[in-house]
């Protein structure tokens, strides 16, 4: 496949790379002062825990519209969905463009005009870029997820990332889970901001711990509540009443290893305009709930200043 990437960080470099190496010839749109180093150096992702480098080039092109392609990847944070959107107007003939990160409104926050085919998704990894390679890890327990369906170009990108050794989940409702998924974030990235943006120091406070799963619980029964489909099965059973103090080991755990930092931490701290959009958006949506106490309380954690 002709592959185009639209946001070149952390998301977009390790699947390109992936890609590349898999075969697939991968554009890269322009957006320096990162492009220039690909332009330069090609992509490159290295997996922090068993040490492999995947290395691709990629071309750097100015426009969506300077050549014609099978796949768009548009890995940019919600705040930049917008931007991204316009620069597909330039698109030509129907690619699948495949919208891959947080998004809460789904498929609602897409302009009815864009070009291509849009699919919805999510990526598996968490990571940061250093000198220019993503240092990476694969999120086990999250699975790649793309939309359920008959697209032959996501079939054609899950078979290059079961091959490349990625787990990948098709999900029926897409939109319903980028909500779930949204809401589980947004609660995430408070408990971090109650603790400095340090993992480890979340994990040792078991009270932000214990806050952050209530409030996942609530925010997920709302949800439900409003008949919102799509639920991550995984989260679901970590987050349902009876395995309260279970998920507080769990995730102390969790922000103890690499995907602690990784995963979470790193994104929290260099996205918070993204996060602060999160957890508008998800007060804005559970306004209304009648059980929501604590889901409330620690969204209301100021973000430290930047």
């Amino acid at each position: 496949m002709k592959v185009l990437i639209i946001g070149a960080g952390v998301i977009g470099t390790v699947y390109g790379a992936h890609l590349g190496t898999a075969g697939h010839t991968v554009h890269v749109l322009s957006h320096p002062p990162r492009t220039d180093d690909i332009a330069a150096r090609g992509l490159a992702a290295r997996d922090v825990l068993d040490r492999s480098r995947t290395e691709a080039t990629a071309r750097v092109v100015t426009s969506a519209g300077d050549d014609r392609y099978d796949l768009v990847l548009v890995a940019v944070r919600s705040d930049q969905l917008a931007r991204a959107c316009a620069q597909l107007a330039a698109l030509g003939g129907s690619p699948t463009v495949l919208f891959f990160g947080n998004n809460p409104g789904g498929r609602s926050t897409l302009p009815a005009e864009a070009a291509g085919l849009a699919r919805l998704g999510f990526p598996g990894v968490g990571g940061v870029l250093r000198d220019g390679i993503a240092d990476y890890v694969r999120i086990r327990q999250q699975p790649t997820a793309l939309e359920a369906g008959r697209d032959p170009r996501l079939a054609e990108l899950e078979h290059m990332l079961r091959r490349r050794g990625f787990a990948v989940q098709r999900v029926a409702d897409m939109d319903g889970w980028l909500a779930y998924h949204a809401a589980f974030v947004a609660c995430v990235a408070a408990a971090l901001y109650r603790c400095g943006t340090d993992a480890a120091r979340l994990a040792g406070d078991r009270e932000s711990l214990r806050l952050m799963c209530a409030a996942v619980t609530e925010a997920f029964a709302a949800l439900r509540q409003a008949g919102v489909a799509g639920l991550p099965r995984n989260l679901a059973v970590l987050h349902s009443p009876p395995l309260k103090a279970l998920a507080v080991r769990y995730w102390a755990r969790t922000m103890r290893s690499p995907a602690g930092e990784l995963c979470f931490a790193a994104h929290a701290r260099h996205a918070q305009a993204e996060m602060r959009a999160l957890e508008d958006q998800v007060t804005s949506r559970l306004a209304n709930a009648p059980t929501a106490s604590h889901l409330r309380r620690l969204l209301s954690t100021p973000m430290p200043r930047t």
